[in-house]
């Protein structure tokens, strides 16, 4: 079995809602079995792409939403192993906090079955995977202190 390191970039969208935040979440369609799983936007990088061009262009195609400012320190991330047509896939994913002030958008269809604004609590009970909510427990602290966070 081979073993296959695998990096992907996401933004995980954010933005003011009174004096708390509301955060982005997709249902998005598994490549692997027949399944979905509520999760960040975020995707593989183009040829010659940074890891913020890929993220803010994986907003772009799944949701038609633009970020207004990506956070670049912290970074949350995301590292799992899966099998996958024989390999032993080691994979990684890079979110960056994106502000948005845009409330409207428009899903691919081939990629997500549906999405929505959450706030932080219920976004925390939807996720479907542990690892994907201890990530999203260390993006609420560091929300908590960015009082000031301004779109």
């Amino acid at each position: 079995m081979k073993a296959i390191k695998d990096t992907s970039y996401g933004v995980i969208p954010v933005r003011r809602a009174g004096d708390s935040f509301e955060v982005f979440l997709i249902h998005q369609y598994s490549r692997i079995g027949n399944n979905t799983y509520w999760v960040f936007p975020k995707g593989h990088p183009e040829a010659g792409e940074t890891p913020e061009e890929t993220a803010r262009r994986e907003l772009k195609e799944e949701t038609d939403m633009l970020a207004d400012k990506l956070i670049r320190d912290p970074v949350f991330k995301l590292q799992y192993s899966f099998h996958y047509d024989g390999n032993l896939i080691d994979k990684t994913v890079v979110f960056f906090l994106g502000l948005v002030s845009q409330i409207e958008y428009q899903l691919d269809p081939e990629e997500v079955k549906e999405a929505g604004w959450y706030s932080l609590a219920d976004a925390k009970k939807r996720l479907d995977y542990s690892d994907t909510k201890q990530m999203f427990s260390e993006v609420t602290n560091f929300l908590a202190s960015q009082s000031a966070l301004e779109i």
